[in-house]
């Protein structure tokens, strides 16, 4: 692949490369040999292999690929599930509070009914937001996949310190990686 900026091939790699390159280097760094006990396989690169090590770490953390924020790694819960989950467990809970302490009943079922009542009131709110919630956390999840997938394509000139799509005009200073990803 030949830089954009200076029309050379001898200093070009692709971002991908140089990314796993350097995270076999770090992992090398602290374990010589996989689980099994046999040496973990290496990928080639002429610009990678000339780079001290410090380098290749500092253009690692620099070319690294676009990351969802880390969230809970729970499902979210419709609004309308925990009432169901009460719903079908309540008449139990009366049916005990019925044949233990009748009068209980009459603290009971205005407490409930107050519960209901509350919800029904708000639940299109609860809904509207557990929805915009649902589709946020899509959109978010679909705008790094395409970044990811941009990053896949891109080489990264040392000489220039930039990074180009193959076929763009221009080259892309390294510090600006996300703008190239993140842009429409």
């Amino acid at each position: 692949m030949i830089c954009p900026q200076c029309g050379q091939a001898d200093q070009v790699e692709k971002v991908s490369t140089i990314y796993v390159r350097g995270i076999e280097v770090k992992w090398r760094a602290g374990k010589a040999r996989l689980p099994d006990g046999t040496e973990a396989p290496s990928r080639r690169s002429r610009l990678v292999d000339q780079m001290p090590t410090n380098e290749l770490m500092a253009l690692t953390r620099r070319l690294a690929p676009p990351a969802a924020k880390k969230g809970a790694p729970l499902r979210a819960i419709h609004p309308d599930h925990p009432v169901i989950a009460l719903s079908l467990v309540t008449p139990i809970f009366l049916y005990g509070i019925l044949t233990g302490q009748p009068s209980g009943l009459l603290v009971v079922l205005p407490v409930l009914a107050g519960f209901y009542a509350f919800y029904f009131w708000q639940r299109k709110r609860l809904i509207a937001k557990f929805l915009a919630t649902q589709q946020a956390q899509k959109a978010a999840e679909q705008r790094i996949h395409t970044g990811v997938q941009r990053w896949m394509k891109l080489y990264y000139c040392a000489r220039d310190d930039g990074v180009f799509e193959p076929g763009a005009n221009g080259l892309t200073p390294a510090e600006q990686l996300a703008g190239v990803l993140f842009r429409e």
